[in-house]
C-alpha cells in the first residue's frame, strides 16, 4: 500500500507529465480565435464591421512544419475577413524556410488581399527573398509605405513600417499623401514601436506581433520572457494609449524551447466600428 509521501510523489510526478504535455504537444497546436472590436475615429460608413484577419510569428522551421501553416490558413479563410495582414517573423533559423512559408501563407484569400510588413527573423533570414515570394503572388510588403483601402468611394490606411531591430523606421513617409481625415492603421512588427514613434502622425490603430505572449505565462498572466523593454506591457492583447491603441497578437509559432504554456497561439479577427463622440 502507498504510503501518504510516496501517493504525493506520483501525483505531483503525473501533473508535472500533464502540465509538460500540454505545454509541449497540445497548447502549441491548439489555436484560439481571438475577436476584438476596435472603435476607429472617423470611421466611413462603408467600412462599419470591417474585418481585419491578423497573423503574425509563424516562425516555419524545425517546430512549425506546413501542415500547421496549412492548418491556420485554412482556419483563416474559413472566417472570410475583408482583408488579410501579417505583422512579421514568417521564418526561423534558416533562410531555406522563406520559399515554403510565404508561398503557403499566401493561400490566405480575402477580397482586399494580403498586406504585410517584415520583421526582425525576416531581416536575420533573407528581407528581399522574402518581399520576392510575397510579390510573386501579389501580396504587398509595406516597408515604410501605405495602401489606401476603397469601398463606396470612401477609404481607409494600412501602413506598415519597417523592423525596429532591425530596419529603419519613417512613418511620415509610411503616410505620405494620406489627408488627414483618413482612417489610419500602422502595422508594425515590434509593439515597442508604439514608444518612440512621432506623436506628429496620427495612428488610430497599431497591429503588432513579436512578444508571442511571452510563450510561457504564470498565474495572474505573467510572462517571464516578454521580448519587449517595457516590461508586461506589450505580452499581449489590448493596450490602450492617449495617441492610439496598440493590439499585439500572442502569434501563431514558437521560438528558443518550441512549448506554449496559458499563451495558445491565435488567429487574431480585428472588427472596424466608429468612435463614440464625446460631447
Amino acid at each position: 500500500m502507498l504510503s501518504r509521501r510516496q501517493f504525493l510523489k506520483g501525483a505531483l510526478a503525473v501533473g508535472a507529465m500533464g502540465v509538460i504535455g500540454d505545454a509541449v504537444l497540445y497548447e502549441p497546436r491548439h489555436i484560439i480565435i481571438e475577436k476584438k472590436t476596435m472603435p476607429i475615429n472617423d470611421l466611413p460608413d462603408a467600412f462599419e464591421g470591417f474585418r481585419i484577419c491578423q497573423i503574425t510569428d509563424v516562425h516555419h522551421g524545425q517546430f512549425v512544419g506546413l501542415k500547421f501553416i496549412e492548418k491556420f490558413v485554412n482556419k483563416s479563410n474559413i472566417l472570410n475577413p475583408d482583408l488579410m495582414v501579417l505583422t512579421g517573423d514568417y521564418v526561423y533559423n534558416s533562410n531555406k524556410y522563406v520559399v515554403p512559408a510565404i508561398s503557403a501563407l499566401c493561400n490566405l484569400k480575402s477580397p482586399n488581399g494580403i498586406l504585410a510588413v517584415l520583421g526582425n527573423h525576416d531581416h536575420y533570414h533573407g528581407a528581399e527573398l522574402t518581399k520576392e515570394v510575397f510579390n510573386k503572388y501579389n501580396a504587398n510588403v509595406l516597408s515604410n509605405s501605405s495602401r489606401l483601402i476603397e469601398i463606396k468611394g470612401k477609404a481607409i490606411c494600412i501602413a506598415g513600417v519597417d523592423d525596429l531591430w532591425e530596419g529603419k523606421q519613417d512613418l511620415k513617409e509610411a503616410f505620405k499623401n494620406i489627408p488627414a481625415d483618413v482612417p489610419r492603421i500602422l502595422l508594425s512588427h515590434n509593439p515597442d514601436y508604439a514608444e518612440i514613434m512621432p506623436k506628429t502622425e496620427r495612428v488610430d490603430l497599431m497591429l503588432a506581433g513579436h512578444t508571442h505572449g511571452g510563450q510561457i505565462r504564470m498565474p495572474f498572466s505573467i510572462a517571464p520572457v516578454t521580448m519587449s523593454n517595457y516590461g508586461q506591457k506589450y505580452t499581449g492583447g489590448l493596450v490602450k494609449s492617449a495617441d492610439t491603441h496598440v493590439y499585439v497578437s500572442r502569434g501563431v509559432g514558437v521560438v528558443g524551447i518550441p512549448v506554449r504554456f496559458n499563451c495558445p497561439p491565435e488567429i487574431t479577427i480585428i472588427t472596424l466600428t466608429k468612435a463614440v463622440q464625446q460631447v
